[in-house]
């Protein structure tokens, strides 16, 4: 697995030296992360839907058994002006199944939504800002643990910027996601990197990588592990998670764009993931 990971990176380097040589693009191409949709904002300002579909996979080692989780989502943008947006980047439906340790389920996630601002829009550069709230009106738990639903919710500081050299793009952005009842819930710090390259029109590779970090520990469950971006526990004694994901976006007309990405975590600490396979879709208006 490691010689396998640094021969990757080692191909990736080579990409990213083919696209720094490459003529620079006549504008920003729009090409956002797959991977963390929830928290991964790209800084252009668009108008578009995008249905997601992820499945989550849980290890058998961890304290239910193993176990998968599917979710089904509908992400909303809309361009008020040339830089300013109003987003709704969490909703949808989740479907738990564990391994017998504690019953399966099925719900409705919250509802986060907000609006985001940029600053900088150049033919190669974008800064953006923006601020969200999540509203805490899910339906999501088992055995009596809410895992969508109860306490006050979170506000959301974001920033994301990208930068663009030739086919290559880098983004990276900066939540802070704050529980406004932290005994309830337990606060993040979540910080994201995604890269993408042109190999042609309709094909992007793409690699991005992911922290979540806890910054407040909530005080509802003693246990040692947090769900970091769709669900919260509260965890008394929670830490940090980065994963890595590596898949590619399909713009197939000017309108309509295709993503697919698998995502492992490369922490050592016990965790929920064991792995993740994203497909997406982009409608822009």
């Amino acid at each position: 697995m490691a010689g396998q990971f640094r021969l990757g990176l080692m191909v990736w380097i080579g990409v990213l030296a083919l696209g720094v040589a490459a003529p620079a693009a006549a504008e920003l191409r729009y090409i956002p992360s797959v991977s963390n949709p929830l928290f991964n904002e790209s800084p252009l300002i668009t108008t578009e839907a995008r249905p997601i579909y992820f499945h989550h996979d849980i290890p058998n080692d961890f304290l239910t058994g193993g176990g998968n989780v599917d979710v089904g989502a509908l992400q909303f943008r809309i361009a008020l002006t040339d830089r300013l947006a109003i987003i709704a980047t969490k909703d949808g439906y989740a479907d738990i199944e564990f391994a017998g340790v504690l019953p399966n389920d099925d719900g409705f996630a919250n509802i986060a939504a907000g609006l985001k601002y940029a600053l900088i829009l150049t033919e190669d550069t974008a800064l953006t800002i923006g601020l969200r709230y999540e509203i805490p009106i899910g339906s999501l738990d088992t055995a009596g643990i809410n895992l969508q639903g109860g306490g006050d919710g979170f506000l959301n500081p974001f920033i994301t910027a990208l930068k663009q050299v030739g086919r290559f793009q880098i983004q990276a952005s900066a939540n802070v996601n704050i529980a406004l009842d932290n005994d309830h819930d337990s606060s993040i710090f979540v910080f994201a990197l995604h890269t993408n390259f042109q190999v042609s029109p309709h094909f992007y590779p793409l690699l991005e990588f992911n922290v979540f970090s806890v910054i407040d520990k909530g005080n509802r469950l003693p246990l040692d592990f947090e769900g970091f971006d769709l669900v919260n526990f509260g965890s008394m004694d929670s830490g940090t998670v980065a994963t890595i994901a590596a898949g590619a976006r399909f713009p197939i007309t000017d309108n309509f764009m295709l993503g697919s990405a698998f995502e492992i975590p490369v922490t050592g600490r016990e965790d929920i993931t064991n792995w993740r396979v994203y497909v997406d879709a982009i409608i822009t208006f």
